[in-house]
């Protein structure tokens, strides 16, 4: 019996690389962008793979490709949501609030529409696994990301709360949090101000998408995923916060 898999972001970086995978393993994939390039060029020669152009910060559109999926693949076993975008600025005082906006629609918004219109199947099914990609920006703050990581903090702190509505219903949900990650997502804000990078680079989406497939292998693992490098720094954010704080105050100068 085929499974069926909704990934989000699905056509470029990690999430191309779960919804290939996941083709790759036999699932009935639904891969979703507002990419409609990128969408046809991942799903080439992977019949399985079918696409979808869609907005996730629209309800409306989100709601109806979720119906459409379900009315030409069947019931969603799995939703992978790792659609997110980033505007960064050296300072968050002057950067233009309609890209603040952006990112919280698309970031947060996007998350709170794709599980209002998938999970309440899942806990009518009693069974179902939700994957929603945060950041470790959300856990740990830098100069110059102050509104993305604003935006990452509201999909942490959703998740959380929506954990206890999932319990012992028989949904798994797992929140991914990875730390800077190579992938066209990084590109992008390097191209857009590499300052508030500190220079430094990322992991290989690979690894990260490695780790996310071995917590979903085992029966159960934490609500949040921090893979990598991620979680050393969480563990400092958290126990050592003014040591944290003086380290990213050191490595990233924000100009522009």
């Amino acid at each position: 019996m085929s499974r069926t898999a909704l990934v989000t972001g699905a056509a470029s970086g990690m999430g191309r690389i779960v919804a290939q995978r996941l083709a790759a393993a036999g699932w009935q994939v639904a891969a979703v962008d507002l990419n409609a390039d990128g969408l046809a060029a991942m799903a080439a020669r992977s019949p399985n793979t079918h696409t979808y152009t869609c907005d996730v910060s629209d309800s409306t559109q989100v709601r109806a490709v979720v119906d459409k999926v379900r009315s030409e693949l069947g019931a969603i076993d799995r939703l992978v949501h790792a659609a997110g975008m980033a505007h960064v600025h050296a300072s968050v005082l002057d950067q233009d609030v309609a890209e603040l906006r952006k990112m919280m629609d698309i970031n947060y918004i996007g998350t709170v529409n794709l599980c209002q219109a998938v999970i309440p199947a899942m806990k009518q099914a009693g069974a179902g696994t939700v994957v929603l990609f945060a950041s470790l920006a959300g856990w740990l703050p830098s100069p110059g990301m102050a509104g993305y990581t604003a935006s990452k903090h509201a999909v942490v702190g959703f998740a959380d709360s929506l954990s206890y509505e999932l319990h012992d219903t028989g949904v798994r949900l797992l929140v991914l949090c990875p730390p800077m990650v190579e992938t066209p997502f990084l590109a992008a804000v390097r191209k857009e101000n590499a300052t508030v990078l500190g220079n430094a680079g990322g992991s290989a989406p690979e690894a990260i998408v490695d780790a996310l497939e071995k917590a979903l292998a085992k029966p159960k693992s934490p609500l949040f995923l921090l893979p990598g490098q991620a979680r050393p720094a969480y563990l400092m954010r958290r126990f050592l916060p003014n040591v944290a704080r003086a380290i990213v105050r050191r490595s990233v100068h924000p100009t522009g």
